[in-house]
């Protein structure tokens, strides 16, 4: 009779600890949340981290939750300008085609568009401004990213 009684409470305690440990992996940034560093600041290291990137996506069968944060912050943001989208369509459509498919997050530094005289409208929509990249960078590694 008296194992009877415990029964409940031992599948309650059970259920919690699942449920706790579910909730701990989920809370998890640094496992799957990864930020690309760009050193040179070209269009060419640009077009790289993509190529990486689309790769690293491949060998996965879903998408992901967190995309490869990517923080522009040089003169490799200048690619996405309307003015040089000819010039660099290639890494524009790559780059909006990751962002639709939630592999990367694009993200310019809007000091640095203060610096050089260009307005959010001359970016394509699925690029996101941060007020600083440098510093966006500090707080994604300080929330757990990883240098991808």
């Amino acid at each position: 009779m008296v194992a009877v009684h415990r029964l409940p409470y031992s599948l309650a305690f059970l259920l919690s600890c699942l449920f706790l440990a579910a909730s701990a992996r989920a809370d998890d940034t640094s496992s799957d949340a990864l930020m690309a560093q760009l050193s040179a600041h070209t269009p060419e290291e640009l077009a790289e981290v993509l190529d990486r990137a689309e790769a690293w996506s491949k060998r996965f069968n879903e998408y992901g939750d967190r995309p490869i944060a990517i923080v522009l912050h040089g003169n490799e943001a200048s690619v996405f300008l309307k003015g040089n989208y000819t010039r660099y369509q290639s890494i524009v459509d790559q780059a909006a085609k990751l962002d639709a498919f939630r592999v990367v997050d694009i993200q310019i530094c809007e000091r640095w568009m203060g610096n050089n005289g260009v307005r959010r409208s001359q970016l394509p929509p699925f690029v996101d401004t941060v007020p600083y990249g440098p510093g966006q960078e500090r707080a994604l590694i300080d929330a757990g990213y990883q240098r991808f």
